[in-house]
C-alpha cells in the first residue's frame, strides 16, 4: 500500500511531464475511439444500405431460378407464404417480387435492366422504396403501366418524370415480347443497384405481360435486429419445402469478405495508434527513470531491494494510463454519440462515394465492448510501456548512484 501511495506522489512530482503523457493518453484514446466508430460506420451504414434497401435479411427463390434467372421458374403459392411469414415472431416484413432480366428503352438510349416487379405495399415496409423518390410519385399519377426508375438510369437513358419508355424480355415461354411504360417516378439514393440496374413496375403489369399469373420469383423477408437470419431460414425449411432460402451472407458474401477485413482494420489501427502510445510512454518513464538514477539509488541503499523499485515504476506508469484513459473514454464517447445524431458530412466526396454505394452523409458506430476492449488495451499498453523503464531502474548500482551529478 506504501509502494502505491509513493507511486502517486512520484507522478506529480513533476506535474508539466506527467500532464504531457497524460494528455497524450487522452488524445490517443480519443483518435482510437472516434477512428474506430468512424471505420466501422462505413461498413455498417453501407451494409444496412444494401441489406434494408435491396437484398433484406433473407431471400426464397426456384432452387433453379438463380442460375439463369429464366422467368418459367417461380415459386409455389409465392404469395400466401409471404403473407404467412408475416406473421411470424421477428419479421419486420415479408415481401414478394416478380423479376425479368430485359431492356429498357428511350427515344435517346437503351440499357439492359433488372425489371422488378413488386407488391406496392411490402416493399414499401421491407425496402422502403417509397421514401426514396426525389421526382414525381411512387406509382401514382400514371394510369397505365407506371414505372418507377433510379435517378442514374434516368439520366442515361435521358428521360424525366412522365417520359416513355419501352421495355424489352421474354416471357414465360421464352418469346421476345415488349410493353410500352410511362415515368411515375424517379428514385434518389446512393444503391448502385437501385439507382443504375432495377426498374420497378406493378407486379400484375409485368405478370400479365410474361403470363405468369399470380406466381412470383421471390420473397424478400426483412428481420428484427435481434433476430437471427438461421431461426427463419430453419422454420421456412420446416413448413414449406422445395424452395431455396438464403441469409444475405449467402446471397451476398463479398458484405460477408468486406465485414471480416473491416474487422481486421479495425484491429490493426488500434495496435497502431497503442503501440505510438507505448512509444510517448517508455520515453517520458524513461527520462523520468534517468533524472532520478540518485534518488533510485539512495533508496535501494537504505534498504529498498530492487522488486519493489521496478513494481514503483510499473504503479507510476499505471497511474498515468488510469488517469488519461478515462478522460479519453469519455470524450470519444461525445464525439460519437454527437456524430450518431448528425452525422460526418461527406458531401465534398458524395460523387465517388455514391458510385461505390456509400451515403453522402456517415454515421460513425460502436458497439459498447469495444470501450471494454479500448480500456483493457490502453492499461495493457501502459503495462508494456513501464517494463523497459522499470528494468532499467532495477539495473542500477546503488553505490555508482550515489556518485551521479
Amino acid at each position: 500500500m506504501m509502494l502505491i501511495k509513493i507511486a502517486w506522489k512520484n507522478i506529480w512530482r513533476s506535474k508539466g511531464r506527467s500532464l504531457v503523457v497524460i494528455g497524450s493518453i487522452v488524445v490517443g484514446v480519443w483518435a482510437l475511439i472516434f477512428g474506430t466508430g468512424f471505420m466501422n460506420g462505413f461498413i455498417v451504414n453501407y451494409m444496412a444500405e444494401i441489406i434494408n434497401n435491396d437484398i433484406s435479411h433473407v431471400q426464397v427463390h426456384h432452387p433453379e431460378f438463380k442460375k439463369d434467372l429464366e422467368v418459367k421458374y417461380s415459386i409455389n403459392d409465392g404469395r400466401l407464404k409471404a403473407e404467412k411469414i408475416r406473421s411470424w415472431e421477428g419479421v419486420e416484413g415479408a415481401t414478394t417480387r416478380t423479376i425479368v432480366s430485359g431492356m429498357i428503352s428511350s427515344a435517346q438510349k437503351a440499357s439492359g435492366i433488372q425489371i422488378r416487379g413488386i407488391d406496392l405495399e411490402n416493399e414499401s415496409v421491407v425496402t422502403g422504396l417509397d421514401e426514396m423518390i426525389g421526382e414525381g410519385s411512387y406509382f401514382e399519377g400514371i394510369k397505365r403501366n407506371p414505372i418507377v426508375i433510379g435517378d442514374n438510369l434516368a439520366e442515361t437513358l435521358k428521360v424525366g418524370v412522365r417520359s416513355k419508355v419501352v421495355l424489352t424480355f421474354n416471357d414465360g415461354n421464352g418469346q421476345i415480347t415488349a410493353g410500352a411504360f410511362r415515368v411515375a417516378g424517379i428514385l434518389n439514393t446512393s444503391s448502385v443497384n437501385i439507382s443504375e440496374r432495377y426498374a420497378f413496375v406493378l407486379q400484375e403489369d409485368i405478370n400479365r405481360l410474361v403470363g405468369l399469373g399470380d406466381q412470383v420469383h421471390e420473397i424478400a423477408i426483412l428481420l428484427d435486429q435481434q433476430q437471427e437470419e438461421a431461426q427463419i431460414i430453419s422454420r421456412y425449411q420446416s413448413e414449406f419445402n422445395g424452395d431455396l432460402a438464403e441469409t444475405w451472407r449467402e446471397i451476398a458474401p463479398e458484405l460477408n469478405l468486406l465485414q471480416e477485413m473491416y474487422g481486421s482494420m479495425l484491429y490493426v489501427l488500434m495496435g497502431i495508434i497503442l503501440t505510438a502510445l507505448i512509444f510517448g510512454i517508455v520515453n517520458t518513464m524513461l527520462m523520468a527513470v534517468l533524472e532520478r538514477f540518485k534518488e533510485l539509488g539512495m533508496l535501494m541503499a537504505v534498504g529498498m531491494n530492487r522488486i519493489r523499485v521496478y513494481f514503483m515504476i510499473i504503479f507510476e506508469t499505471l497511474f498515468l494510463g488510469i488517469a488519461g484513459a478515462p478522460l479519453g473514454l469519455l470524450f470519444g464517447w461525445m464525439t460519437i454519440k454527437y456524430y450518431e445524431t448528425y452525422g460526418v458530412d461527406l458531401s465534398s466526396y458524395s460523387e465517388g462515394l455514391e458510385a461505390v454505394g456509400y451515403s453522402s452523409i456517415l454515421y460513425p458506430y460502436l458497439e459498447g465492448n469495444t470501450y471494454i476492449i479500448v480500456t483493457i488495451g490502453v492499461l495493457f499498453t501502459a503495462l508494456i510501456a513501464a517494463l523497459y523503464p522499470a528494468w532499467k531502474a532495477v539495473k542500477l548500482k546503488p553505490v555508482e548512484a550515489l556518485h551521479k551529478i
